[in-house]
């Protein structure tokens, strides 16, 4: 049986860790916690989530406005409360707005999630008319702390393989200087994300499909700017929009990030299903995978952090080392191949154009993976 898919909507960090560590993990997944601002509704469509977990926190302005609006434009989504203290007046306001469950802070987690399953199970009734086709959609982001690791090139083939296996699939350039995704498809767009940054204000998935450019594939690209200074005009809050507005309408949306922690990097991640952090197999990477993921840890990303290994050979440091000095066992081992360079020149993605190397079989394994869960 799959889990229910929660989101969390607290402006109280202490808050969202008491309510994440109540929430019974062989149930229930906790895939997204949000604040309070002007793209909480737009985020929580984007997640289609089951259950939506709303703490008021005194301001009914924020919480019953975004209850309102998912509650009118999501169906399926059960609408859950909890606040400090529970009277007469909230509880006849929440319900006026399709909240299901009001609950006090202080419940215990066998009665949080009782409410969460009886709150679906009604929910349920209300979807069965009119419910919208929902579409699973997962975010992936490929990241690295520096340069040099092939994170753009695994990034595309990844993109390619999901595309040819018939998922709908979208890659994001958001490496919005040097972006290279365009140059390793063989593509050269007409429009790029900023152009899309200019349409910030009126975003909808009609605007951002009139800048999408299709490769043969079957896969859609959001390219990188055309020149290194406009990356100036693209903040982390565009990229946070084009997210939420694109997720309900692909299956699988890669990211693809520059090096480093910038504020741009930080919004994907935290918008982003699962990080594969790139790295090779040497002692400088080691250091880096090793520091990056002491600041995912800070930044509360660490659970949804993979390591995927690039380049791998025998030599002083190995993939052993790896797991042993970070306790993390790699998601996949790609080895060292001739074919990854004469895919880059031609502008042909390995997967496509090698099948049968070592490379492109081990890309293959592991979108069978995503395929699957």
């Amino acid at each position: 049986m799959d889990k229910l898919n929660i989101v969390v909507i607290s402006d109280d960090i202490d808050i969202k860790i008491k309510i994440k560590n109540l929430i019974d993990g062989d149930r229930f997944a906790v895939s997204g916690f949000f604040e309070y601002d002007e793209l909480t509704a737009l985020k929580i469509l984007g997640h289609h989530p089951d259950v939506v977990i709303m703490v008021y926190e005194g301001d009914g302005g924020s919480v019953f406005q975004v209850a309102e609006q998912v509650y009118a434009e999501l169906r399926g989504a059960a609408l859950i409360m909890l606040a400090e203290t529970v009277d007469i007046d909230l509880l006849s306001a929440a319900m006026q707005r399709g909240i299901r469950q009001v609950l006090p802070l202080s419940e215990t987690a066998e009665a949080l999630g009782e409410a969460i399953q009886k709150a679906h199970s009604l929910e349920k009734k209300r979807s069965a008319e009119g419910e919208r086709s929902r579409i699973k959609s997962r975010v992936i982001s490929f990241f690295s702390g520096k340069g040099g690791t092939g994170k753009t090139t695994l990034a595309t083939n990844t993109a390619v393989a999901l595309a040819a296996q018939g998922k709908k699939t979208l890659i994001i350039d958001a490496d919005l200087q040097f972006g290279d995704v365009t140059v390793l498809l063989d593509l050269d767009p007409q429009d790029t994300i900023y152009e899309l940054a200019r349409e910030v204000d009126e975003m909808n998935i009609d605007v951002v499909k009139s800048v999408l450019t299709m490769h043969k594939s079957g896969l859609d690209v959001l390219a990188a700017p055309k020149s290194p200074e406009l990356a100036e005009y693209i903040h982390d809050r565009t990229l946070e929009i084009i997210i939420s507005t694109v997720r309900p309408y692909y299956e699988f949306i890669i990211v693809d990030l520059a090096p480093g922690f910038s504020d741009i990097a930080i919004a994907a991640i935290e918008n982003s299903d699962i990080v594969n952090l790139c790295a090779c197999v040497d002692i400088v990477s080691l250091k880096n995978v090793k520091t990056s993921l002491g600041i995912l840890d800070a930044l509360r990303q660490r659970e949804k952090t993979e390591l995927i290994l690039n380049r791998a050979a025998s030599g002083i440091i190995s993939k052993s080392d790896f797991e042993k000095i970070l306790s993390l066992t790699p998601k996949i081992c790609l080895p060292e191949d001739k074919e990854v360079l004469s895919s880059i020149n031609k502008g042909v993605p390995f997967v496509t154009g090698a099948p049968r190397s070592a490379v492109a079989k081990a890309i293959a394994a592991y979108v069978n993976t995503l395929c699957q869960e």
